[in-house]
């Protein structure tokens, strides 16, 4: 008993161990035929590629479902080499291979996820990332123009008349500080002011009366400055010209006047501007409005010279968009002590902006664009992938999209090769509105009809002549080959008259010399024609003769016997028996000469 279990035990240990062997057998499959699978290395015995190492999970798991499914239903066939062609029935492809069946339960075409093996995946170079989350933040780039700051604008002119006797600054672009001389003018206007002011002084003295007062507010009037009415009261004499000084610093950039010009009360006489500040008119489209707003920090980075960058703050976002370039202004003031900005200089300018504060983020290269849909593939485990349509929001900067659904952060996406990836699940979906659409349609029923309808190949089938298939006219009532040494063809019985489309009643009667109507007359018992109507016998109808339609000729036919000798041929069998002259010319209408005389 004891050895008899020793026996037991020991058999049961050898069976483990040979199938722990046999499962971690390697085997190998051919890539494209994966039906093949055999034991060893080698090649496909359908294609000739060579057989490719196969997992072991994956053929344990196959095998356990194939063994846990019992009896399958196989839901049809498809080829193996060309991806789209299936059938509900066993047979071969378009290429005569052999079709496989594909059971219930393992229709991979019909499922979004695609699954490849790792040696797949690392040939076909797919790379992955994970699927982030953070703050959407966003850099808004667009060219700007430094112009002028309006506000140091200042215009030079006088509230007196008067002629520019000379003028100290000559040129436009010349750079003045505040108290520099511009100009020296001599008014009538103000010579007589001074001379008030200086008689009122001496007839009310030091301490003033109304007259001095008056005269004193006259001299302020004409912008005369307090040390110039403190050096007329100490010298005691009215000066003959007035020398104007610039009541600011900045650059002239406009002169209107030349010397010895006289000049009105108001007249422009220069322009000056101050470029220790300047104005950056930044081009914003209208897609990017709504993240731009007064206050907002900008840098302009200078596009000659040294890479500099100048910091500044967005004074106003002007509420306007020009017509031609759909574009608003946001006006940056910059300070520019050292005038290296100058006017009319195109300059980078950049916005930075958060949209979001959290946000799901995915990488740009993962994403397919196909009109308005938006695709990724997410790598799951075992070398699966499934396909997943996604909705972006804004781009973040780092090359990523917010996700607004279709993601979740911590999910993995394929970065590179995914459109391998993406035509494979087109096919996939292809191949699945093809099986439904088979599934809909009693395709095995209309092929069997149809197979019914015609005839058996080894049906028997009454064969009434041999024609060739080269020189259609030339024909026989035995096995033979035409004038050019091919063999003819034999005509059978239900193919002799072939089915012509009923004419219209309105239609015009069709001309045999461009058709080639047959004549009835010439016709067998059978329908089959013997002497069609071809442009030889055509040229026989005399010049001007009408067209002959069908009717006139069934009524020929009718009316004359048909003579039908098998051993005879055509041309002696239809031929009049007294003047020898053919059916077909009588039923053009030519007169036998029996019947002339």
């Amino acid at each position: 008993m004891k050895s008899s279990l020793r026996y037991l035990l020991a058999l049961s240990l050898v069976l483990i161990m040979v199938s722990g062997l046999l499962a971690a057998k390697q085997l190998y499959t051919c890539g494209m035929h994966p039906q093949i699978i055999r034991e060893e290395p080698g090649d496909c015995p359908i294609c000739g590629m060579k057989l490719q190492p196969v997992r072991a999970n994956t053929v344990a798991t196959s095998s356990g479902t194939a063994a846990a499914s019992g009896e399958r239903k196989i839901k049809y066939y498809k080829s193996t080499m060309t991806p789209g062609e299936v059938k509900s029935t066993p047979g071969k492809d378009s290429m005569g291979m052999d079709m496989v069946p594909v059971y219930e339960g393992e229709d991979s075409s019909a499922q979004s996820s695609i699954q490849i093996d790792a040696v797949t995946i690392q040939r076909m170079n797919l790379k992955t990332a994970l699927v982030d989350h953070g703050p959407v933040r966003r850099e808004f780039r667009t060219v700007g123009i430094i112009a002028y700051n309006e506000q140091g604008r200042r215009d030079i002119t006088t509230k007196y008349d008067g002629w520019l006797e000379k003028l100290d600054v000559s040129a436009t672009w010349t750079a003045v500080k505040t108290g520099d001389p511009l100009f020296e003018i001599y008014s009538p206007d103000l010579y007589n002011a001074q001379l008030n002011y200086l008689v009122a002084l001496h007839s009310e003295g030091a301490a003033g009366g109304p007259l001095t007062r008056a005269s004193l507010e006259r001299l302020k009037l004409f912008d005369i400055s307090a040390d110039v009415v403190a050096q007329l009261a100490q010298s005691g004499e009215a000066r003959r010209t007035y020398l104007y000084r610039a009541p600011a610093d900045g650059v002239v950039i406009e002169k209107m006047a030349v010397q010895g010009q006289m000049m009105k009360s108001g007249e422009r006489i220069y322009r000056l501007a101050d470029l220790s500040t300047v104005w950056v008119n930044a081009q914003i489209y209208e897609k990017d409005l709504p993240y731009i707003h007064d206050g907002q920090a900008a840098s302009v980075h200078m596009t000659y010279g040294q890479d500099r960058t100048i910091d500044g703050t967005i004074q106003l976002v002007l509420p306007e968009v020009e017509d031609l370039t759909r574009t608003a202004t946001a006006r940056i003031v910059l300070h520019n002590p050292d005038g290296y900005l100058k006017p009319g200089m195109f300059v980078d300018v950049r916005f930075a902006a958060q949209l979001a504060d959290d946000a799901v983020l995915v990488p740009d290269m993962a994403v397919l664009r196909s009109g308005e849909h938006n695709t990724v593939f997410v790598a799951l485990e075992g070398g699966m992938f499934e396909p997943r349509d996604v909705k972006l929001g804004a781009r973040s900067e780092g090359g990523v999209y917010q996700v607004l659904s279709g993601l979740r952060a911590g999910e993995r996406v394929v970065t590179s090769g995914q459109f391998m990836l993406d035509s494979e699940s087109q096919l996939r979906e292809a191949i699945e509105k093809m099986l439904k659409s088979a599934a809909t349609e009693p395709v095995a029923e209309d092929q069997g009809k149809r197979a019914s309808a015609r005839p058996a190949v080894g049906s028997a089938r009454k064969i009434l002549h041999y024609q060739s298939s080269m020189m259609p006219k030339e024909s026989s009532p035995a096995p033979a080959k035409d004038s050019m040494g091919m063999d003819m063809v034999p005509v059978y019985e239900e193919s002799a008259q072939p089915s012509a489309p009923a004419a219209h009643p309105d239609a015009p009667a069709s001309d045999p010399r461009q058709t080639g109507l047959t004549s009835p007359a010439a016709a067998g018992p059978s329908g089959q024609s013997s002497l069609p109507l071809d442009t030889d016998v055509i040229a026989m109808l005399p010049p001007g003769h009408p067209a002959l339609d069908r009717a006139t000729l069934a009524a020929f036919a009718r009316a004359q016997p048909v003579v039908q000798s098998q051993g005879k041929s055509t041309e002696e069998g239809d031929r009049c028996g007294k003047c020898g002259m053919s059916q077909v010319a009588m039923a053009a209408g030519q007169s036998c000469d029996q019947h002339k005389e």
